[in-house]
């Protein structure tokens, strides 16, 4: 199995009445997350589904994933990606969402404690917009392999 763990995008500071839920993406976030999922796709990226945080700046970075990589299952909201997800929550939404290669789109500290778990007790940074794709066999600590990470700043202007 693959799994993609795609961290949202830049989001605004704060939101209307303070909301962190509701923070939007800036321009930025954006085309930083357009710059990380075009490089997926060169790379090979075909998800089999999208399945995001609830939380807007999530969303919106999972409608871009499901737009640019058209996975068949589409963009699915699953509350357990939102902040404060662990591998428990992972292993849950990979067994509610079989399928060969997965993409979650969330947030950090969560998303690169959860591949450096994954790959075995390893430091992993994801920046915003950032990708990692881990193969494994079963959704377990240590389990998984890196294969590969993006980061959009690799891709775009200084």
């Amino acid at each position: 199995m693959l799994l993609y763990f795609l961290r949202h995008g830049e989001a605004e500071k704060g939101a209307p009445g303070g909301a962190d839920a509701q923070r939007r993406l800036t321009p930025e976030g954006e085309a930083e997350n357009r710059l990380c999922l075009l490089a997926a796709r060169r790379a090979g990226a075909r998800p089999d589904a999208v399945v995001h945080s609830p939380l807007v700046r999530a969303a919106q970075t999972a409608r871009m994933a499901a737009e640019i990589l058209e996975p068949v299952g589409g963009a699915r909201p699953d509350d357990r990606l939102a902040c404060g997800a662990g591998l428990l929550e992972v292993q849950a939404v990979a067994e509610a969402y079989p399928a060969e290669a997965l993409m979650l789109v969330g947030h950090n500290p969560d998303f690169s404690e959860i591949v450096g778990e994954l790959i075995g007790e390893a430091r992993v940074v994801l920046k915003t917009s950032g990708l990692a794709c881990v193969s494994l066999p079963v959704v377990e600590a240590g389990a998984g392999q890196l294969e590969w990470l993006i980061k959009p700043k690799l891709f775009g202007p200084d």
